[in-house]
């Protein structure tokens, strides 16, 4: 009978009586070989592992230690007119601009405010302008003067939003005292108009010639009144999403006013008896009138001047403070550094000291040696990450999602910058070539993955950059996972994959290439 085919994985024995082994296993014992010559390597060296661990803790725990706040603080001098402002005090306008700007001081002298801006003592000064109350009965529009010496694009842009905030919040102010201003017209206005009622009436009978001259100049007076009252009005939009009531106000004015120019015209042609009609709307706007007005009086002048407030909340309570949010992109950024900086100077170094010689004669294939680096350096790196999740949860970094999911990414993000450094160490013709590179992956990093600014603000140029860094997909996922407790985005995931994929394909095409030639 027919010996049955061999399935174990045990050794073999050859007729010549030597043991084989499985091809599977020569292939894991070359790769653990590798492993355990980068392992040993980089433990005979306790500086590189201190730096590897201490290191990025250190920078994480003074980053979250110093780290306050990252709105500037715009040192402001306000120069008031010779005279102040009338309706403001002192007082009034530092609680007014105090609120957004850092306000040093209130001074009257502008020549001397400028001297300390152009100095670099102060970043703002705000002139306020003169007789504001009467170009604004005068119809114009009196203007605040922003003075900066900003040199930071983004100081400059926070600084024309604080003016813009605080231009609208005084024009609420002036929008204020007009309109308890009004009310308090409305307020007088209304006990002439049951007097006005009475004068409207009279002139349905006869009177004599004296008193249609009087009447004529209650009428005239009423109407001046009406005119100063509808000048201090709000505007009608405003009126009319109080209600309906205070959105017939305005129309009801102005019809009264044209009646009763109609009748003082009348009076004057002695055609009174004509205009019944008249006299009727204008009784009935006299009513219509005294109504709104005692609504418009009762309103409170916040809410005349601002009809729509707003309301906010967070799902969360509240957003993190900054420290935190920063947290997850300072990980990515030192995780990712740290597994560059290794990778770039694993193959150029080998290469310099003739180890590819040696690489070349050996029985292993260039795929093991890269492997077995690449599982070397992802321990120490691991190591290092570990630490650093430590510390952050010593600041209260959250982690909402799973533990799992987040071990993964960190092991993908590993890979993925390993192959980018092991890229670098590919090209790279010597140690310092190596580091420069690593640097300037540092600082595109920086700037292009999203930490500070975020992709959006970029032209589409710059995006195959963007998410060519594995730092961009490492932090969109490290924030979903630990501040959204949401599953990281497949495209994180791809993008990372990819990146981990295509440079282990480039860095054993360039190495073999390099193995040739040694």
């Amino acid at each position: 009978m027919a010996d049955a085919p061999v399935t174990s994985d045990a050794p073999a024995t050859s007729p010549a009586g030597r043991v084989t082994v499985p091809a599977w296993r020569r292939y894991l014992i070359r790769v653990r070989a590798y492993f355990l010559k980068e392992v040993n390597e980089i433990r005979r060296q306790p500086l590189l592992i201190l730096s590897l661990i201490v290191g990025p803790l250190i920078v994480l725990i003074l980053f979250g230690a110093t780290y306050v706040n990252s709105t500037p603080r715009v040192r402001t001098a306000v120069v008031l007119p010779p005279g102040g402002i009338a309706g403001f005090s002192e007082g009034q306008i530092r609680d007014l601009i105090g609120v957004n700007f850092d306000l040093r001081e209130i001074t009257t002298d502008r020549a001397a405010a400028e001297a300390k801006l152009a100095a670099g003592d102060l970043d703002l000064v705000q002139v306020l302008p003169e007789n504001a109350t009467a170009a604004l009965h005068g119809g114009a529009s009196p203007q605040i003067e922003f003075r900066s010496n900003a040199i930071n694009p983004l100081s400059e842009g926070w600084i024309q939003y604080l003016a813009y905030a605080e231009v609208n919040e005084i024009n609420k102010a002036i929008l204020r005292a007009t309109a308890a201003q009004a009310q308090q017209e409305a307020a007088e206005i209304k006990v002439r108009m049951v007097d006005a009622e009475g004068i409207v009436t009279e002139l349905e009978q006869s009177i004599s010639a004296a008193r249609k001259r009087a009447t004529r100049e209650n009428i005239r007076a009423l109407v001046t009144i009406l005119n100063r009252l509808e000048a201090l009005l709000p505007a009608q939009e405003i009126l009319a999403a109080q209600g309906e009531e205070l959105g017939r106000l305005r129309p009801a004015i102005g019809r009264l006013r044209n009646n009763l120019q109609f009748l003082d015209n009348a009076i004057a042609n002695d055609t009174i008896g004509k205009s019944l009609a008249e006299i009727a709307a204008a009784k009935s706007d006299l009513r219509v009138l005294n109504g709104s007005l005692e609504i418009f009086v009762s309103t409170p002048a916040d809410r005349l001047v601002s009809p729509v407030t707003q309301s906010y909340s967070n799902l969360r309570g509240a957003a993190y403070p900054a420290v935190v949010f920063y947290a997850p992109g300072v990980l990515a950024l030192l995780i990712q550094h740290t597994a560059i900086t290794l990778g770039a100077l694993a193959l150029v170094r080998e290469r310099m000291m003739g180890a590819f010689e040696v690489f070349r004669v050996a029985p292993v294939s260039l795929p093991q040696l890269i492997i077995g680096k690449y599982l070397g350096y992802t321990v120490f790196i691991a190591l290092a990450a570990v630490a650093l999740i430590v510390a952050m949860a010593l600041l209260g970094v959250p982690l909402l999602g799973s533990w799992l999911e987040f071990a993964g990414l960190i092991l993908l993000l590993i890979v993925a910058s390993l192959g980018v450094g092991f890229l670098i160490s590919a090209l790279s013709g010597s140690d310092s070539q190596a580091i420069q590179l690593a640097m300037i992956s540092l600082l595109l990093s920086i700037f292009f993955s999203g930490f500070f600014i975020a992709l959006e603000s970029f032209a589409w140029p710059a995006l195959p950059v963007a998410y060519s860094i594995p730092m961009t997909h490492g932090l969109a996922g490290f924030q979903s996972v630990m501040l959204k407790g949401i599953p990281v985005a497949g495209w994180s995931w791809l993008g990372l994959a990819i990146i981990a994929v295509v440079s282990f394909v480039l860095v054993v095409v360039l190495t073999s290439r390099q193995l040739r030639k040694a």
